[in-house]
């Protein structure tokens, strides 16, 4: 179950792993009304999924254009914990800046809140004039940024393509391993893969420890995801990795995350 915030009369905007690999969706409405989802757009690059009603009967919610959120800002999320209970918080922006997850995920301008979210993640952000300013996606632990949103301009520069059903042209998509890296004072580490994944079917092995890619040494995740990410789909990449105390070559075809997760 998730959140999310309806930007059209039949187009319900939430973070995108909440329906990554469903079969079929719901949408339940605040007037407890259950519409039949015909469509699922996905975006991994920004992590947001668009999902479209076969009815063309809510009511959406203003979208913030031009003036995106500042540190000190303040904000306020809606969200639910079920079908009926609707929960809200109200805080401030601390932080809008770079973000990199271990599930080959990456923002350059994420929003950081004082606030914690008080029940399903999907949900929107709201500015101070009561506009959609970001979907609330994740809740943190660093101290004094307890939520992370996505910013509501990634879904404005894509809404035209994702309202369409449409994936990205494929010479624009990147390179995926299906693997879960993460970064620490001794390196970055393997911590699992996707079953059946690119990564998974290289030989690529958890607690592999990742030294460079192609050649070029990668000390932290930003630095490994921009150098997997000069490839594209269908190429080959090698890894280089320290394995029982040994170095390993590990040759990877890189997948397309949106054909596997079709």
């Amino acid at each position: 179950m998730g959140a999310g915030v309806a930007v059209s009369a039949d187009h319900v905007l939430t973070a995108h792993y909440l329906v990554l690999g469903a079969s079929r969706v719901e949408i339940v409405g605040l007037d407890g009304r259950t519409r039949d989802v015909k469509r699922i757009a996905l975006d991994h690059e920004s992590g947001l999924a668009l999902l479209t009603s076969g009815r063309s009967d809510l009511e959406p919610a203003r979208l913030a254009a031009g003036r995106e959120l500042q540190p000190g800002d303040p904000v306020f999320l809606l969200t639910c914990t079920g079908e009926k209970e609707r929960r809200g918080a109200s805080g401030h922006v601390t932080f809008v800046g770079p973000f990199e997850a271990f599930w080959e995920y990456m923002l350059d301008r994420s929003i950081m809140t004082t606030m914690v979210n008080p029940g399903l993640a999907g949900g929107p952000l709201f500015d101070a004039r009561a506009q959609v300013a970001g979907i609330v996606s994740l809740g943190l632990a660093a101290v004094g940024r307890f939520s992370l949103a996505i910013p509501i301009a990634l879904f404005l520069e894509r809404r035209e393509r994702l309202e369409s059903g449409e994936a990205p042209p494929r010479a624009e998509r990147r390179a995926w391993l299906g693997f879960y890296p993460q970064a620490s004072e001794d390196g970055i580490a393997v911590t699992g893969v996707v079953p059946g994944g690119p990564a998974d079917t290289a030989g690529l092995q958890r607690g592999d420890l990742v030294v460079s890619v192609d050649g070029e040494a990668v000390l932290g995740l930003r630095q490994l995801y921009e150098a997997i990410w000069q490839s594209g789909p269908g190429e080959v990449i090698g890894m280089q990795v320290l394995r029982d105390e040994s170095i390993h070559v590990v040759q990877v075809l890189a997948g397309d995350r949106y054909e596997f997760f079709q």
